[in-house]
Order: structure tokens, then sequence, then C-alpha cells
């Protein structure tokens, strides 16, 4: 039974799928318009299907625009904290200007502000102090100036490239600038010992100097300018005078480049007398 049955579906699909073919090569239009019905029948089931797939392509879109809207916010904020830094440090370079010009106002001497400059890195050295500046001959920068910040003397130019320069500290061994006492006016050396703290390399037999004294720069060798703040005497010893300096260099950040010139007086020509005819050489 369950075999004839077997046989006659099979050879019912077989002959409608004949009557199909035989129809449909007969009846163009008709398939047609069957073809027409089954599409509008799936179209609609194909399309729920296929909201899944569009929910996952539109959290993918959505998941980039935000990934993107994130990287541009981003740079937005670190473009604005580099602006907010560039303004802060625009303000205090005036500040510390302010101050260079009330620290450099001598009336002896011309004094110009070469260029102000960073500190880009220092030596790290137990033997040799000194700092790395961004600025260089390109910015009029030579070797020799001296080297300052509103605290005070810092060094000075041992090396200038175009762009960069190397600055001796006032505490390293090979650093020597003439200062002054500023209550007597004596005039002394100070001289770096690779030491936090630089002595005093010659005092007058006779003179007095207690802690708590200020020193200023003299004036002399034609580096620095005549009294800027160098320091106090920080202790009187056998081994020689301690000075505690008013800068802090072990925490520089900005400085500045100064030139320095004296101004002289025009030296006079002596005048000839009037009548004066007697020809040279004869006694």
């Amino acid at each position: 039974m369950k075999e004839l049955k077997h046989r006659f579906s099979s050879g019912f699909f077989i002959v409608l799928a004949l009557a199909l073919l035989i129809f449909g090569s007969n009846n163009t239009s008709l398939v047609n318009a069957a073809r027409g019905q089954v599409t509008d029948f799936f179209v609609p089931i194909l399309s729920v299907a296929s909201r899944p797939l569009q929910a996952v392509d539109d959290f993918i879109g959505w998941t980039q625009q935000v990934a993107i809207v994130f990287s541009e916010n981003k740079r937005l904020l670190a473009e604005n904290a580099q602006l907010k830094q560039a303004r802060i440090t625009s303000s205090q370079l005036a500040i510390d200007n302010q101050r260079l010009k009330r620290l450099l106002n001598v009336g002896e001497g011309q004094v110009n502000i070469i260029a102000a400059a960073r500190v880009v890195s220092d030596s790290d050295s137990p033997f040799f102090k000194s700092v790395l500046i961004n600025r260089g001959t390109d910015d009029g920068v030579l070797k020799g100036q001296a080297v300052i910040n509103e605290d005070g003397i810092v060094g000075r130019i041992i090396n200038a490239g175009s762009s960069s320069s190397r600055v001796l500290l006032a505490t390293d061994i090979n650093s020597h600038i003439p200062i002054k006492l500023a209550s007597s006016g004596i005039n002394m050396i100070l001289e770096g010992d690779n030491s936090p703290y630089p002595k005093l390399g010659f005092l007058p037999l006779g003179e007095e100097i207690s802690v708590g004294d200020l020193i200023l720069t003299s004036g002399y060798g034609m580096v620095f300018p005549p009294d800027l703040p160098v320091g106090q005497v920080l202790e009187i010893t056998e081994e020689g005078i301690k000075i505690k300096l008013s800068t802090k260099l072990y925490n520089l950040n900005y400085v500045s480049i100064v030139g320095y010139e004296i101004i002289r007086s025009p030296v006079s020509r002596p005048v000839s007398r009037m009548g004066d005819h007697s020809p040279k050489g004869k006694k």
C-alpha cells in the first residue's frame, strides 16, 4: 500500500512538472504573471528577514561614526590644551619680560634682550653642569652671552648652533663670574665647583662678610650687566664661602639671553692752539 502511494505521488509530481513546462512554453504571459505573484509573496518575507542584517549594518555604521566623532573630539581637546598652554606660556613670557626689564635697568651700560628661550634638556652629569635651550644663531644668540631669568643669573652661552645653544650654568666648575658685595661693593669672583652652592674665590684682607649678605654681579668682564641678583652668603668656613644662588638652576623652564655693552663717552680730540706755528720736531 505504501509503495503504491509513493509511486502515485511521484507520478503526480512528474506529470505536474511536465504540465507546467508545456504550459509555460505555450503561455508565457501566464508564467510571468505567476512569477510576479510569487515575487510579491516573497518580498515582504525577505524584507522582514533582512531587518536584523540591516540593524547590524546600521549598528556598525553608528559605531564607526561614534569612533570618528570621539577621535575628532580628542584631537580638538588636545589642540585646545595646546592653545591654552601657548597662551599661558605667552603670558608668562610677557610677565618675565617685564621683570627682566626692571632687573636690567642699569645706567652705565646698554642691555639688550636677545631672545627668550625654553630649556629643553640638561646635562644630567655630576661633572658638567649645563642646559640646552631652543634658541641659536638664527635668533641672534652668540657664544659668550649671558643667560638670566627673572630671579637672577643662570650662566653663559658656551656653544651656539643655528637653532639651539648650550648654557654653562653658574654652578659648573668652569664658571667664573665677577661679582660684588651689595653692602660694600667689594669685587670678588664667584667660582662654580659642581655643587649646588658655588663659592667665593677671592676676598680682600681686612674685609668683612657675613652670612646673609647679598651678592650682585659687578659688570666686569663685559658678560653680565652689573647689579643683577646672584644670591646670598650661605655659610663661611675655613674651606671657603658658600653662596646660595637666587635662581633655582635645578628647575629651569624659561630663560633670556642678554647682550651687554658698556656705553663709553666719546673721546675729545686735542685742539691746536691758534698762532702755534712752530714746526714739529724742533726744540
